[in-house]
């Protein structure tokens, strides 16, 4: 493969929205969301992915032709809003989207490919955690961030995780929390499920969870849930309902907090490091200027410039609420609470798991929200809902994009389908039929 650079994020792999990135040189913070652009251009060229003739007409097509049609859709695409990648892998979604990249990597820790991958309708992958490797990954969350991959299609994402897994098992490049999983490899291999097949998924039991039914659900969202579920029956699985009393609403609700305290927690361990002295560069601090405070030492000074120079407002809130709960009185509150429930959370859906092959379930709650009018720290908080009680239970999901909305308003949301630890094989299949179900945007 050939490395072409890398892309934007949100700043320490903490956001959703891909707004709290650190500035470039022009001053620019956040990333574009390239779905409706691209969306436009495929119809002035009549661009048609699945269509083997229509790329080969395409191909033949003059440059000026190229260039009018790209002025085009940026006309069309401009009368709309500005509208947010997601985050927090925003650029790898968007490169792409845009096609600038056959596949990208980022970080999932909560959500961070998944949600991307949906606003900008591509197909994100987070694998089981560990089966990757995080060597080299600048730690957010260690007991939850995973390697995850970004690409245009299932397909790929397969290819590149067979051989990104090949790999990691033989150089023996492993960070501490991955494992060897040699039986893993081979079985990623598909099982020839087609989207033309009708029974491409016999034998294949997949549950829809009535505690993802959250009442914040959009109609649309919800529509496309149930067209996917009856698509999937269609081609032959099996599918029925996960009670309540397998994988309980509350857990599912206060998941959300857990993970929050839980990351915060790690964020404030892990990124103690950046003190300018021992890792991270240092802030530059004057030190007869500096304030007048006999309980103030230089090197205390010299910690306190650097982070407060060098980390983004939403890093430090995170990091201020992992030093809070990290604290003796809110340890066994709040800390030990939230381990006990991700601690149950795995249990229910192990369990959930004995009765079904794959979960289906939405992997946003909303469409891209605009740039120019973005949610607040709570609702980008609650944003993760359908992705964060995948991650506290380390198993491996898969976003597949479903276009939503009308041709001039259009936009990509996604359905994950979600299996049990080292299952990327099954779903990855069953993504593959649901690729092909949604190509034709019949939602």
């Amino acid at each position: 493969a050939i490395i072409i650079g890398i892309t934007n994020m949100d700043e320490f792999g903490m956001g959703s929205l891909g707004s709290h990135a650190a500035p470039s040189e022009d001053g620019q913070t956040s990333t574009r969301n390239p779905f409706r652009y691209m969306s436009h251009l495929k119809t002035v060229l009549s661009w048609d992915d699945n269509d083997e003739s229509s790329m080969s007409e395409l191909i033949k097509l003059s440059s000026d032709y190229i260039l009018e049609a790209h002025e085009e859709a940026l006309a069309r695409a401009g009368d709309n809003p500005i509208l947010s990648a997601g985050g927090s892998s925003c650029g790898s979604a968007a490169s792409v989207a845009h096609g600038s990249s056959l596949a990208s990597l980022g970080t999932d820790t909560g959500g961070s490919v998944r949600l991307p991958s949906a606003w900008c309708g591509v197909v994100g992958l987070k694998p089981s955690y560990g089966l990757i490797s995080r060597h080299g990954v600048v730690s957010y969350a260690s007991s939850l961030d995973t390697v995850g991959i970004l690409a245009p299609s299932v397909d790929c994402v397969r290819t590149v995780l067979e051989c990104l897994a090949q790999h990691e098992n033989d150089n023996g490049s492993r960070d501490s929390t991955a494992s060897f999983y040699d039986s893993c490899v081979p079985s990623l291999s598909s099982l020839g499920a087609t989207k033309d097949s009708s029974g491409a998924l016999s034998g294949i039991k997949i549950g829809i969870p009535s505690a993802f039914s959250v009442a914040d659900c959009p109609e649309s969202i919800r529509q496309v849930w149930n067209i996917g579920a009856h698509s999937l029956q269609d081609h032959g699985a099996d599918v029925k309902t996960i009670s309540t009393h397998v994988l309980l609403p509350e857990l599912i609700r206060k998941s959300l907090a857990a993970y929050y305290i839980l990351a915060s927690a790690e964020a404030s361990s892990n990124l103690s490091r950046y003190d300018g002295v021992r890792y991270g560069p240092a802030a530059s601090i004057d030190h007869e200027q500096s304030q007048v405070d006999t309980d103030t030492t230089p090197l205390e000074e010299l910690f306190s410039a650097t982070r407060s120079e060098g980390f983004g407002t939403e890093v430090v809130r995170r990091i201020l609420c992992g030093t809070s709960v990290l604290s003796s009185d809110r340890f066994h509150t709040h800390y030990e609470a939230a381990a006990k429930l991700r601690a149950a959370l795995t249990k229910q859906f192990h369990r959930a798991f004995e009765e079904v092959d794959v979960l289906l379930i939405p992997t946003v709650l909303s469409s891209p929200c605009s740039l120019t009018e973005l949610l607040d720290s709570t609702e980008m908080f609650a944003n993760d809902v359908m992705t964060v009680p995948i991650s506290l239970a380390g198993l491996p999901s898969v976003s597949v994009p479903v276009t939503v909305g009308t041709c001039d308003d259009t936009a990509s949301v996604g359905l994950q389908l979600v299996g049990s630890r080292l299952n990327e094989r099954v779903i990855l299949d069953v993504a593959k039929v649901l690729e092909g179900i949604f190509s034709n945007d019949t939602s």
